[in-house]
């Protein structure tokens, strides 16, 4: 294919019917044998705003190259978009690893790759600004500090999730981030709104709470920049249980630390996930937990939503099927203009 006339476009580009060459990066190939014990591998292809499936059957002559393509490199392929029963596909012609003669045509590898829109460590700073504002108590501030300052570079380049939100490079701490915000003025208004309460809300658990609840995932998942996977202790304990014992240790490690605060703190991560049958070990008992539940969950529910609105490529004013959201379908809505440079969205 190197060396054509061929006009290299954009997998996500290609519409139902059309056919393209492209780059894309193999993020998943499953052998399997059909029922008469034919071999046959379904693919995974994707770039930095859409994803395809790719059958290769046995009597495809690509069948044996298929075998020995390597996960998470990338590829110029020539193929067709085409609808299946389970959705979108590709269609693939010719396929082969990437050269360095690629680059010629426009070849980056970080093209492939989805990440957050917002610049390195901006969101890394606002949650530090958080802490330095929001959290009053000294212990649990240094305790929020220091696992932050001892994770940071894990901790900018991780995925929130495999994929239901935020699910790429830079979402941990842009949802991190985007909860924590929340978070601030749902306890902001509850406090000033239930101001007779005694105690008050600990607004300081809510913050610090936000900003940990999923410290865990630096240790549940293992980073790549195409797609993180899950380690072993990821699989078997999870990411909730793993950020509470982050924050025991460093409570540990800090020295007498408040007992109350470390509690509430404690629950509020054992609980973020707010129902037992969603993973929770423990429902959310205190109201600092209650409104650290509500932020994960209206942030990562509202990203999952607008990112499929974003990317949608189904026909019609709605978009496919939605499973962060009980597989809903949702109204994609009538286009306005594009807002000016004027009017770009800062972080706050």
């Amino acid at each position: 294919m190197a060396g054509t006339d061929t006009a290299i476009v954009r997998l996500s580009d290609l519409a139902d019917g059309q056919e393209g060459e492209f780059f894309a990066a193999l993020v998943k190939r499953d052998a399997s044998t059909d029922k008469n014990g034919n071999a046959y591998y379904k693919c995974q292809f994707r770039d930095k705003w859409s994803s395809r499936s790719a059958m290769i059957w046995s009597s495809d002559p690509l069948l044996s190259a298929a075998a020995n393509w390597p996960l998470y490199a990338g590829f110029r392929l020539r193929a067709k978009v085409e609808t299946s029963k389970f959705g979108p596909q590709i269609k693939i012609f010719e396929c082969r690893e990437v050269t360095p003669d690629d680059s010629a045509d426009g070849y980056d590898f970080l093209d492939l790759v989805e990440s957050s829109k917002y610049p390195a460590g901006s969101c890394y700073a606002r949650i530090m600004s958080f802490v330095d504002k929001h959290i009053r108590k000294a212990p649990l501030a240094r305790l929020v500090r220091e696992i932050l300052e001892e994770n940071a570079e894990l901790f900018q380049k991780m995925p929130a999730a495999q994929s239901l939100h935020h699910g790429f490079s830079g979402g941990l701490v842009e949802h991190i981030w985007s909860v924590t915000r929340v978070a601030i003025g749902l306890v902001n208004h509850y406090a000033e709104y239930y101001d007779t309460l005694n105690p008050p809300i600990d607004r300081d658990v809510v913050v610090a709470a936000a900003i940990l609840h999923d410290i865990g995932k630096l240790r549940e998942l293992s980073y790549h920049p195409v797609e993180a996977k899950y380690t072993k202790h990821g699989t078997l304990i999870g990411h909730i249980v793993l950020g509470r014992d982050m924050i025991r240790d460093k409570a540990r490690a800090i020295g007498d630390f408040p007992e109350e605060t470390l509690l509430l703190l404690e629950h509020a991560i054992l609980a973020h996930h707010g129902r037992m049958e969603y993973g929770a070990p423990k429902e959310p008992s205190t109201i600092e937990a209650l409104i650290v539940n509500f932020a994960d969950e209206i942030d990562a529910k509202i990203n999952a939503v607008a990112a499929e609105r974003i990317k949608s490529t189904t026909d019609g004013e709605f978009t496919g099927k939605i499973f962060a959201v009980g597989n809903r379908t949702f109204y994609k809505g009538i286009p306005v203009e594009a807002p000016s440079d004027d009017d770009a969205e800062t972080i706050g």
